[in-house]
């Protein structure tokens, strides 16, 4: 399928032998910096460019008669990524295509539906070359709509499940921008496409007058220009600011959309008039939208997300502007300022489920003359169509309690469901629409900090076009709660209970103690049928039909395993003490093949993570770490592509322990290594005078901090990281002082600084578009720079058009033909010098 749709560039890659950088000649016979592609061993390969592809039963049609099933790809081509992009103020978008970057280079290429009828896939016929996203099911179930996100533009497409067949509504240019996301496509509703009742759809599209994008006047207006501001104003080091008035007409110009309603054989109809619409909800009776909107000014500073926003109720008729919800200012800084309706005023606003109108929590006014410890109840307010006048809402509850956040309707709205906060903590409620303001308890404070007491959360559904509502039985008695059920030996049993409104609650479902067992979705509200996940460390995750009566019944997907031969590698999960008695958690995976009783290379692959205690540490370790999931493969970062190469992978936990932890990082980090080597050494299964080091981002950091401060590891890969901290000044990852509060911190945490003491093999590896925020291409540049100038045995690659996270399959190809040979040559054949890279999948493999 993905060779099908998105034909990958490289063809024969060119035979390069790379000799260590020690080993150059003083003079060269050719540049030594000259770039050429090449491949990895065909164990590497052939992972790479397999459909990873499998079927999870989580989306499900308003009629529960099919889910969906997005097909996707995480990788790229050099031709997809090399095409022009804008990166403004944080948004990257395709000027020739009007759509954000990522829906032009990667994604869900196809799809299929299952049908719970017939037990069986169907097929759906898209157009090749396409990505697809913004996937809404209409109110019935009966269709799906999707955008096309075609080589030229993209258009408003539906698809019928029961027969997959597939056609564009109109042919008119949709704006996806600012209006969707590059995260949660494909098991969610949209927020740019919306049904009617009547069975059209609402979108954005680029305004029919737009014209040209606006030219950049060579003679400028003015010098560049950055004001301090009143107060000391935080200022994150974001790469893709707008850096002037021109980069702000450009902004405006690719996020200015037309609301537009969508018919098969008619012209769109327009609502209103244009603007920056980063999300649109219709109200369940078809006749109102809540329109959130971006304006100027805009700031230099500061990203897209922090410009000024409204909130507005719009007529689907006419397109006129019949309330305004809230208005929030320009935030600058890391805390901004001003509010979107909280604290006293009207906030969580809402479309009730039932299509009753517009649902808002605002707490009583206090009653002049009353003292300032006067009671203030939270209100549940309501209001009506045709003005929504939130000054003459009605008051639906009213709860003692602060109401914690917004409040959850039953789908008839005859049962209402929040978390309040009381004196002792906070509560989970119900109140029955229409009686009594005092609320029953269905869960009540828990103040416990262990996370294998949680009760579990609100079961909740969502409509087609997105609001949610919680199910309640046909008898109207009782609810859902789902919980993750983590246990302290790191084996998870996810868990469903009725809790009825009385406050008695009923196990009715938990996972197994040697799966990991998952609810995915509920096939009706008394959960006589439900869909779930099953998987284990050994076991690919299939879907799974449950019922409350017979309890496990068919797999209805028989998803087949990719990997079978990464599968079968064992896996051994072990636990170590610091030095401080602190307990680490960590996992070690042994290579294909592996022999009992060998010791074998291997790669440590971390990550470290900051507690200020370190009992937080061990809570989180509880959540983080599940010994009964299955582990994917994955292209992007650390990868078990490794144990195809020889190696084992080892994957401990690096907590910073500390009030201001990071005036300790060195220390953490080089004990809780030292740590993870000797507990991976009593295991027997690791040669630990052949191990090597990598991490990805604030991995790539801490690789080169142990590095630079312990000689643990024979060679080390550390990838779109940064290591002069100076050039984060204002705090970086969970980091909250300054340089100027914490000057030495910065400086003692830089491996720049201390690139004098790196005597171990260092590849480097960067994104020439990294978008993530502090690690700048600047960063490995310079990092480079200073090991040439100090003659240590270091390499740096920056691929084209990459960002945070490497895509484009020939950047990836060479990317870990690099990795195996660095590794190979300083690690595993330190003695041999033997090249793991090949052409045309030809030549020496890992081992």
């Amino acid at each position: 399928m993905f060779a099908r749709r998105l034909p990958l560039l490289l063809g024969s890659a060119l035979l390069l032998s790379i000799a260590p950088v020690a080993a150059q000649q003083d003079a060269p016979a050719e540049n030594p910096d000259i770039a050429r592609y090449v491949t990895p061993p065909p164990e590497i390969e052939r992972i790479l460019r397999t459909d990873k592809n499998y079927a999870e039963l989580d989306y499900l049609s308003p009629d529960g008669a099919h889910f969906l099933v997005p097909l996707e790809n995480e990788l790229s081509t050099l031709e997809l990524m090399s095409k022009e992009t804008y990166r403004l103020a944080e948004l990257e978008l395709r000027p020739q295509t009007d759509r954000l970057w990522h829906l032009d280079t990667y994604g869900i290429y196809d799809i299929r539906f299952y049908s719970m009828a017939q037990r069986r896939f169907v097929e759906v016929d898209v157009p090749d070359d396409t990505f697809l996203s913004d996937f809404t099911w209409s109110p019935d179930g009966s269709r799906i709509a999707f955008l096309a996100h075609l080589p030229s533009h993209t258009e408003v497409w539906t698809a019928d499940p029961a027969t997959g067949r597939a056609s564009s509504l109109s042919d008119a240019r949709v704006l996806a921008t600012v209006g969707t996301s590059a995260g949660g496509q494909g098991n969610r509703p949209s927020n740019m496409l919306q049904w009617t009742p009547e069975g059209t759809l609402i979108t954005l599209l680029v305004p029919e007058d737009r014209g040209p994008e606006p030219a950049r006047n060579r003679i400028p207006d003015g010098p560049v220009t950055r004001h301090t501001r009143g107060e000391p104003t935080g200022s994150p080091t974001y790469p893709n600011l707008l850096e002037d008035e021109h980069d702000a007409r450009l902004f405006e110009f690719y996020t200015t959309a037309q609301i537009a309603e969508l018919a098969e054989g008619r012209a769109p109809r327009p609502i209103g008039e244009p603007g920056m619409v980063t999300s649109i909800q219709i109200s369940p009776d078809g006749d109102w939208l809540m329109v959130d909107r971006m304006h100027r000014p805009f700031s230099y500073i500061a990203s897209y997300r922090s410009f000024p926003t409204s909130s507005t109720l719009v007529s689907v008729a006419d397109g006129s502007v019949v309330q305004t919800l809230s208005e929030q200012p320009l935030r600058e800084g890391r805390g901004g300022f001003g509010g979107g309706g909280g604290g006293n005023g009207p906030r969580s606003f809402a479309w009730r489920p039932d299509g009753a109108g517009l649902t808002f929590l605002q707490r009583a006014e206090r009653a002049e003359g009353a003292p300032a410890d006067a009671p203030r109840p939270d209100r549940v307010m309501l209001a009506t169509a045709p003005a929504f006048d939130l000054d003459a809402a009605s008051v639906v509850i009213e709860s003692a309690d602060p109401i914690a956040s917004g409040v959850t309707w039953s789908l008839d709205a005859a049962h209402a469901f929040a978390s309040v906060r009381g004196d002792d903590g906070t509560s989970l409620v119900h109140w029955t629409v229409g009686g009594s303001n005092t609320p029953d308890v269905l869960l009540p404070p828990n103040d416990s900090d262990d996370p294998t007491d949680r009760p579990g959360d609100l079961w909740t559904r969502l409509t087609g076009n997105g609001i949610p509502y919680a199910m309640v039985t046909t008898d109207g008695d009782a609810t859902w709660l789902e919980g993750d059920g983590l246990k302290a030996d790191f084996r998870p049993q996810p868990f469903v209970d009725r809790v009825a409104f009385d406050g008695s609650i009923t196990r009715v479902f938990e996972g197994a103690r040697d799966s990991f067992d998952r609810p995915l979705a509920a096939l009706d509200d008394d959960l006589e049928q439900m869909i779930v996940s099953r998987e284990s460390k050994s076991d690919f995750p299939d879907s799974f039909l449950w019922s409350m009566d017979g309890g496990w019944g068919d797999n209805l997907t028989e998803n087949v395993d990719p990997f079978p031969e990464i599968t079968a590698a064992r896996r051994l999960d072990f636990s170590f003490t610091r030095t401080d008695g602190l307990e680490v958690q960590g996992r070690v995976s042994l290579p294909v093949g592996y022999r009992e009783g060998d010791r074998v290379p291997a790669i440590f692959w971390t990550y470290p993570r900051e507690f200020e205690q370190a009992e937080q540490y061990t809570r989180s370790a509880i959540g983080a770490r599940n010994h009964n999931a299955f582990t994917h493969m994955s292209w992007l970062r650390w990868s078990d592509m490794w144990l195809a190469a020889g190696y084992a992978l080892v994957y401990p936990d690096i907590p910073i322990i500390g009030e201001n932890y990071n005036d300790t990082y060195i220390a953490s980090l080089i004990d809780a290594m030292y740590g993870a080597i000797r507990a991976v050494d009593g295991l027997g299964v690791i040669d630990i005078d052949r191990i090597g080091h990598g991490g990805h981002s604030y991995g790539a950091f801490a690789t080169a901090n142990i590095l630079a401060n312990a000689p643990f590891f024979k060679a080390g890969i550390a990838g779109d990281g940064a290591y002069n901290r100076s050039l984060t000044p204002d705090g970086f990852q969970a980091e909250r002082r300054s340089i100027w509060e914490a000057p030495s911190t910065y400086i003692e945490m830089s491996p720049f600084f201390r690139a004098d003491q790196i005597e171990t093999p260092l590849l480097i590896y960067h994104g020439g578009d990294d978008n993530n925020t502090g690690t700048f291409p600047v960063q490995s540049r310079r990092l480079i720079s200073a090991l040439t100038i100090l003659g240590k045995t270091a390499v740096l690659y920056e691929y084209p058009y990459e960002s945070h996270t490497p895509r484009a399959i020939e950047n990836k190809l060479d990317m870990w033909a690099r990795f195996v040979d660095w590794f190979d040559r300083y690690v595993k054949d330190a003695d041999t010098g033997t090249s793991a890279i090949v052409s045309d999948g030809e030549g020496p493999g890992g081992d």
